[in-house]
């Protein structure tokens, strides 16, 4: 596919309007990553490139095949005999019934995220490997890192949270959970990666996993994420979100089957990328490691 520019304008917006039916900015982002764009005849990776009027932007013929690998809606981030790495979307519900809708029988769930939180998903393809990797993050062997989007900024750099956790009341119908002298014991890292003037960009490190436990503990730091209702009911920022702007942007493991290390990133949604942008945060080229620190806000 060869199209010549009309008008300057970012690359990826250019190939939204030539392709019908627009692929997400997503898509097009794996497919400038996959070296299958040029501009000019020169190989371009990034959709925040700028296009001029009269350049020659081309596409391999094997774009398609990037573009469309996918799992009943789903992004396919990694797959082996064992275990399935999905791109969970938001809206998505995690239950047994809906894992079984989605990515067919003996596909179990290995641990969950929130109807609106994005990001990496965990399916094991059988009951021993799901039994497997449940071992190994109640053994703390897996580590994950989330990208949050809080109201306001915090006052340090960086910090801990460690509190337990129990049922404090309900929100439209779902359980609310807080921090209490009793409880199930939960622990949070999390590192500032960008300032706003009243928002934040935090990278957090999840040491166990809790039900809402990032949602919480940013909530009683003074910085709920933003949007999320369940846990604040008034935001210095204004903006508005569709959903709270969390993301499982991370997850790392050594395979319990076959002893390599698992490493696997997934891109933030358009949505969480666009209210980025309007907020003027910079999201981090690398994953930013967010270190255990003792001196963090403690409950």
């Amino acid at each position: 596919m060869r199209w010549l520019v009309p008008e300057g304008q970012k690359l990826v917006q250019f190939l939204q309007t030539q392709i019908d039916p627009p692929p997400s900015g997503k898509i097009l982002r794996k497919v400038l990553e996959a070296n299958l764009c040029r501009v000019n005849g020169k190989v371009e990776r990034f959709g925040s490139a700028e296009v001029a009027k009269g350049d020659v932007v081309e596409l391999a013929p094997s774009w398609t095949s990037v573009a469309t690998e996918r799992l009943n809606g789903f992004d396919r981030l990694y797959e082996d005999e064992y275990l399935l790495i999905a791109d969970k979307p938001a809206g998505w519900v995690c239950t047994d019934e809906e894992c079984t809708r989605a990515f067919g029988g003996n596909r179990y769930l290995i641990h969950r995220l929130d109807k609106e939180t994005t990001g990496i998903l965990l399916i094991a393809k059988s009951v021993k490997a799901r039994e497997a990797m449940i071992s190994l993050f109640m053994e703390h062997k897996v580590s994950k890192l989330y990208y949050a989007v809080v109201d306001g900024v915090p006052e340090e750099e960086r910090g801990s949270r460690k509190s337990f956790f129990a049922k404090v009341g309900h929100f439209q119908g779902q359980t609310r959970w807080g921090s209490r002298p009793k409880g199930l014991y939960a622990e949070t890292h999390w590192k500032v990666l960008a300032a706003g003037r009243q928002t934040a960009l935090v990278a957090c490190q999840p040491i166990t996993g809790r039900t809402h436990q990032i949602r919480v503990h940013l909530a009683e730091m003074g910085h709920p994420i933003l949007v999320d209702r369940q846990y604040a009911e008034r935001f210095r920022c204004s903006f508005f979100a569709k959903r709270p702007l969390l993301h499982a942007f991370r997850i790392r493991f050594v395979h319990p089957f076959t002893g390599q290390e698992v490493d696997i990133t997934s891109e933030p949604a358009d949505d969480f990328l666009e209210a980025l942008q309007q907020l003027d945060l910079v999201l981090p080229i690398e994953p930013q490691p967010v270190s255990p620190v003792s001196h963090g806000c403690s409950v």
